[in-house]
């Protein structure tokens, strides 16, 4: 016997004017319960939804055929836990498990179809009504032996991987026992559970994170034919207390002007955990997401500050709301979401141009000659189109323009000449915009004005006279005229020539430098008293270029012989920035010789100065009193008559060459007219050159510092040695010295061996 138990929802959505009725997804389908099961059970779970949101009641509409059993039931229920429907297999008379009231009778009931209908708060009724069917498992039963039930747990002590329950479940036929299989569901989500093959619920992680008490488990058991779902409730104790912003449970609203000052405070809120030790740490998300950076969480402070962030403003023809959802985490609970309405307030706005600074350029010219544009364009952060007026500050020489207060187009107020410095060439200007409230905005304008070549060069005279006579020599310089053009740059450079002759003389004897100079060039047949009239011009560098004349009258006279005449000449400096070279033909008169004579002065000069310079390095002295003898020339004293000293070689020995007749010291004038070999003279060893019983005195004390080539005493370690047999002992006091100067010893002549 087969029982149908249909549903009365249908996929079709009857429509009543704009109304829907409810929809329940996922049937037509079946599910399997077992023949000898007596428990009533969860069997099929609804998932039904309404398109206009309504709320919506579903119930069984009918079943077929009948369970025969009269305390057996299907109903469509709630579940409290979840809030949503399910089809409930219901009996009356349930027994015990030892003696349990089996609800199916295989042999006359294997199949059963039911229907439901859902009705939304319009009345409307889903239609046509799919159904769900029941099969009924021939001797068989799958069922947990301990849930439904409920546990309590300590969320601090019970640590990850701990036993929380351990689900007991069995089937009935042995030919379908293709081994148990679990799955959990909770209620709320929990991510703190899990089950393994055994049937071990294991914390998935300490519960002290676990914020959510009490958590429903919807366990689920298969022998891969029938499908049971029950309930394990857990109750949480000690649990960690969860972080809030308490300034923020109900969700409040702020309303902030739209000319908030940057960094300015929006909220302070106020966080809170009853865990003292633990630390908070705070997250902000902004609606829209596109504005996120407007705002800053200050958490150096407490209690935190939300502000507008720097350089930030608000604008209301942008974003008129915002809404910003916080949450606190202790990095075991997260607290939130808290939620904070900000309300952006219009304000009427200044206007405001589209660049900070303007840059033009122009030329200098008569008032009302120019209309430069600037090209403003003007908004208002309004958002609405209206008039403004513009007009410039006062100050930095705004009073010389004047600007369209509608246009903004702006021209010469009065003539504009930079010429001589006269007025500036680089303006600096402030302009503004009022809008019809009386708000004003502000930027820079910069006109850069450039010298047109409006000035002639003018010379200092209108008439220029220059005079060359015979003693005037050929490339001289007779005279300067002054020139000056008041334009500026380029335009004020200028470069002078010869125009031309005016009293039809023709001119070969004069010429005009580049410098606006005057030069005498030529003699040749010309007679005294000649004038000869020409213009003189000035031309400068502008585009186009202007000219300015001047007259020069260059007269050749004769001058007297005795009075050498010179040319008035008139010298000035221009403003031209060209160097010109005058032309040269030759030397003047009497310009060799003035070379001659400065050379023979400087020759003589040169050798005085060689002079000096060779006594110093021979005396050290430039001058003496002997500027010929430059070896005594800074002697202190005179010691020339000082008697010379005799040394004479020791007693004769056999073969000593001092024995000999031509030995130049055994000669006739010797003073004493004793043999040398004979006198009583001090020994080597005895001899002192400096001994105060010399024949000179002693020259301890004899003033030294003005000789460049004093030496102190010296030995001599290369006089021959005592022991040779070639040389007899030779000491210092055997050698002839004779005395130049008390500075210095020389020993003359040499000694022959």
């Amino acid at each position: 016997m087969k029982i149908i138990l249909f549903l009365t929802i249908s996929s079709v959505i009857v429509q009543t004017g704009y109304c829907a009725a409810p929809v329940i997804h996922g049937l037509p389908t079946s599910v399997n319960v077992g023949e000898l099961e007596y428990k009533g059970r969860l069997i099929y779970e609804l998932t039904v939804s309404d398109i206009n949101g309504d709320s919506f009641v579903c119930r069984k509409q009918s079943v077929s055929p009948s369970p025969n059993n009269t305390n057996v039931d299907f109903r469509v229920l709630i579940d409290s836990a979840n809030g949503r429907y399910g089809v409930y297999l219901i009996n009356q008379n349930e027994g015990t498990s030892t003696n349990p009231n089996v609800m199916f009778n295989f042999d006359i009931e294997q199949t059963f179809d039911v229907f439901v209908a859902c009705t939304d708060a319009r009345n409307t009724v889903t239609n046509p009504i799919p159904y769900l069917r029941v099969d009924i498992i021939d001797n068989d039963k799958v069922e947990f032996t301990n849930l439904p039930d409920t546990v309590s747990k300590d969320a601090t002590a019970t640590l990850q991987n701990d036993i929380v329950y351990t689900v007991q479940a069995q089937n009935e036929l042995t030919t379908n026992d293709n081994g148990l299989s679990f799955s959990i569901t909770t209620v709320p989500a929990s991510s703190s559970f899990e089950i393994d093959g055994n049937g071990n619920i294991l914390a998935a992680r300490n519960f002290v994170l676990e914020n959510t008490t009490p958590i429903t488990i919807y366990v689920t058991v298969t022998d891969g034919v029938i499908w049971v779902k029950e309930t394990l409730r857990v109750d949480l104790t000690n649990m960690n207390n969860i972080p809030e912003i308490t300034n923020l449970k109900n969700s409040p609203s702020v309303h902030m002007s739209e000319l908030l000052a940057s960094n300015s405070l929006i909220y302070s809120l106020t966080g809170s955990d009853g865990d003292a030790s633990d630390t908070l740490t705070y997250s902000m998300n902004i609606d829209p997401v596109t504005d996120t950076a407007l705002f800053e969480l200050d958490t150096g402070v407490s209690p935190l500050q939300l502000r507008l962030a720097p350089g930030k403003m608000f604008d209301y023809e942008k974003t008129q709301y915002y809404n910003i959802t916080f949450t606190v985490t202790d990095s075991k609970a997260t607290g939130g979401p808290f939620i904070l309405n900000v309300h952006v307030l219009n304000e009427n706005e200044p206007c405001f141009f589209d660049k900070s600074t303007y840059s033009l350029s122009t030329n200098e010219g008569a008032a009302s000659s120019i209309s430069l544009n600037p090209g403003f364009i003007i908004r208002d952060g309004d958002g609405v189109n209206q008039a403004y007026s513009l007009s410039f500050l006062n100050g930095n020489g705004s009073e010389r323009f004047t600007m369209d207060a509608s246009s903004g187009l702006i021209s010469y107020a009065t003539d504009y000449d930079i010429d001589n410095n006269a007025m500036p060439s680089t303006v600096y200007l402030s302009v503004k915009c009022q809008d019809a409230t009386g708000e004003t905005g502000n930027a820079s304008v910069i006109i850069y004005i450039h010298d047109i070549n409006d000035n002639s060069p003018e010379f200092g005279s209108g008439d220029y006279s220059f005079f060359a006579d015979q003693f005037t020599g050929v490339g001289s310089l007779i005279g300067t005229t002054t020139a000056t053009d008041i334009d500026s740059g380029t335009n004020a450079q200028f470069t002078c020539s010869y125009g031309s002759t005016q009293n039809a003389i023709a001119n070969p004897y004069f010429t005009v430098g580049s410098d606006c100079s005057v030069f005498f060039t030529s003699r040749t047949s010309l007679a005294y008293d000649t004038v000869i009239r020409f213009t003189l011009l000035a031309i400068d560098k502008g585009t186009p270029a202007k000219t300015g004349t001047t007259f020069v009258n260059a007269i050749y006279r004769e001058a007297s012989t005795t009075t050498i005449s010179t040319s008035t000449t008139t010298t000035s400096t221009t403003s031209t920035t060209t160097t010109t070279v005058a032309p040269s033909t030759g030397l003047e008169d009497g310009s060799i010789a003035a070379i001659v004579i400065g050379s023979l002065v400087g020759a003589v000069l040169l050798g005085l100065l060689l002079y000096m310079l060779f006594r110093w390095c021979y005396t050290g002295f430039c001058c003496g009193p002997d500027p010929c003898d430059f070896a005594r020339c800074c002697q202190r004293g005179d010691y020339s008559n000082y008697q010379r000293r005799q040394i004479t070689p020791i007693r004769s020995k056999p073969g000593n060459p001092y024995n000999k007749q031509d030995n130049p010291y055994n000669k006739p004038d010797n003073p004493n007219n004793k043999p040398y070999n004979s006198m009583n003279r001090d020994t080597a060893d005895e001899f002192n050159y400096f001994r105060d019983d010399s024949d000179y005195g002693s020259l301890k004390n004899q003033d030294m510092r003005h000789s460049r080539f004093s030496r102190p005493e010296r030995n001599y370690p290369d006089f021959p040695q005592v022991g040779e047999p070639q040389f007899p002992r030779l000491s210092p006091s055997d050698a002839r010295v004779e005395m130049i100067s008390p500075k210095y010893a020389r020993g003359l002549p040499a000694i022959r061996y």
